[in-house]
């Protein structure tokens, strides 16, 4: 991979969230100068000289350096749902006017979440998004914005990663995490053949840097996703090291679906957290296939490692923290 030019000065908002420092970090790595755009300093990167924070709120009026050639739109919220509109859709607005006034190049970190709940055994680009969360919907708003800027001479990338896995202080990533587990301790049961949609922390960097470096295709939108079935993801957690000879049972959907109605009624009367909710059976019984075909062909991109050995390498990671047993 041919390295982005050090000439490029490159904004990153949301460099200090998961997505946003790992990515500032290959950004140094490659000889770049990188602005953060905070809200606050934080004491990561702070010691760097390659490295500047623009203290600003993106949902407020601010200006971003003459020099910056590049903008990553990594900024957003996910679990406040009152910052939701403010954050990712107006935010958004703020950063495309910053990038058009500056003429600068966008890459937009959407995510594919915004598809939603589709018929479509394999999801692509066309496939129409229905979000099912306001989440999902928010994010949709705000990659429209981009959309609509794109028709009147931006230029930007759209990546639309699926749920980000890795180790590290990965809030996205907790249902993956949270999986591995219940399979390491023998909780998780097997629930017909559904499929996860995911992709490691390392394979969105790779892409994010390398739509940094594409100076053609603009315009598009990419989903950046991996598939793999749950019964084969259980295989490979189980035999990460140390591995787990404990079998794993399958229930019938239709009794799945029951022990889920009765969960929700006793949870309700306990108080207690659900651990199989109608959104998380919906999930396990998944037969939708998100595609990251486009990417490849029109830009390049290939997985550096396959799914199946980012899971079992995370997986390993995590029980050396300690974090899974």
């Amino acid at each position: 991979m041919e390295h982005i030019s050090e000439n490029k000065k490159i904004l990153v908002t949301g460099g200090t969230g998961y997505v946003g420092a790992k990515l500032v970090t290959a950004l140094l790595d490659e000889g770049c100068f990188v602005y953060i755009l905070s809200r606050k300093k934080s004491p990561l990167f702070e010691n760097n000289d390659r490295v500047s924070f623009i203290i600003a709120d993106i949902t407020d009026s601010f200006e971003i350096p003459n020099d910056v050639r590049i903008i990553y739109h990594c900024a957003g919220s996910i679990y406040n749902t009152e910052e939701l509109e403010r954050v990712n859709v107006l935010g958004t607005k703020n950063i495309v006017a910053q990038a058009m006034k500056n003429n600068c190049t966008l890459i937009y970190l959407s995510s594919a979440g915004i598809t939603g709940q589709t018929k479509d055994k394999i999801v692509t680009e066309e496939t129409i998004p229905h979000p099912h969360n306001a989440y999902g919907r928010s994010k949709y708003r705000a990659e429209q914005v981009v959309v609509q800027a794109i028709k009147q001479g931006l230029k930007a990338h759209i990546l639309r990663p699926s749920t980000i896995f890795g180790t590290g202080n990965n809030k996205e990533g907790g249902s993956f995490l949270q999986l591995i587990q219940s399979m390491r301790s023998g909780l998780y049961k097997n629930i017909g053949t559904g499929y996860y949609n995911i992709v490691h922390i390392n394979e969105v960097i790779r892409a994010l840097e390398l739509l940094g470096k594409t100076d053609s295709s603009f315009g598009n939108i990419y989903i950046l996703s991996n598939a793999v079935a749950y019964k084969k993801m259980d295989e490979i957690v189980k035999n990460a090291t140390p591995k787990i000879t404990r079998k794993t049972y399958t229930i019938p959907y239709f009794i799945a679906f029951g022990i889920s109605t009765v969960l929700l009624v006793v949870c309700f009367i306990l108080r207690k957290k659900n651990p199989l909710t109608f959104a998380r059976l919906k999930a396990l019984t998944n037969q939708s296939i998100l595609s990251q075909e486009k990417i490849e062909k029109t830009i390049g991109f290939k997985n550096i490692l396959s799914i199946e050995e980012h899971i079992k390498n995370t997986c390993e990671e995590y029980i050396k923290l300690g974090t899974v047993k």
